[in-house]
């Protein structure tokens, strides 16, 4: 009787963390490779320059599944698309299934994070707090904008 309350403790606790990541997750679009040469930059188009696609900074979240640093990071992007809403896009990349916008971006590591204005990108790779990442928005994103 012990052995299965907690069996179904346990059960219920991963139910509700799979939602939390899942609802989490969905606070950034994820997109695909066409989706990127719509709101980003359409290098078929373009190729031999950087042309930002989207009206406001870009912020593109490299990740995968089964990185645990990517899932902690979740929470940080989330609160910052909240706080920045209109003022920047953020757009998750999952590495395992779009490997040409990987290679293009030459991520090496997870997560890899880019800031991208109309003239100027960087980046950052592993995890950042969201203080971090709100003084990479203020002081690169958003000071290059005016």
């Amino acid at each position: 009787m012990v052995r299965s309350k907690f069996d179904f403790m346990i059960k219920a606790w991963m139910c509700v963390a799979f939602c939390l990541i899942a609802t989490i997750s969905m606070a950034q679009e994820s997109i695909t490779t066409k989706q990127f040469k719509e709101k980003v930059w359409d290098f078929e188009k373009n190729q031999t320059e950087f042309v930002l696609e989207s009206d406001v900074p870009v912020i593109l979240d490299f990740w995968a599944s089964w990185c645990g640093p990517c899932r902690m990071l979740l929470p940080e992007l989330t609160a910052l698309n909240k706080d920045y809403k209109g003022k920047l896009k953020i757009y998750k990349i999952n590495t395992d299934e779009e490997r040409e916008l990987s290679r293009m971006f030459n991520v090496k590591a997870l997560p890899t994070i880019y800031f991208i204005t109309k003239d100027k990108i960087t980046y950052v790779q592993g995890y950042r707090t969201k203080s971090e990442l709100k003084q990479i928005v203020d002081n690169f994103l958003l000071n290059h904008q005016k």
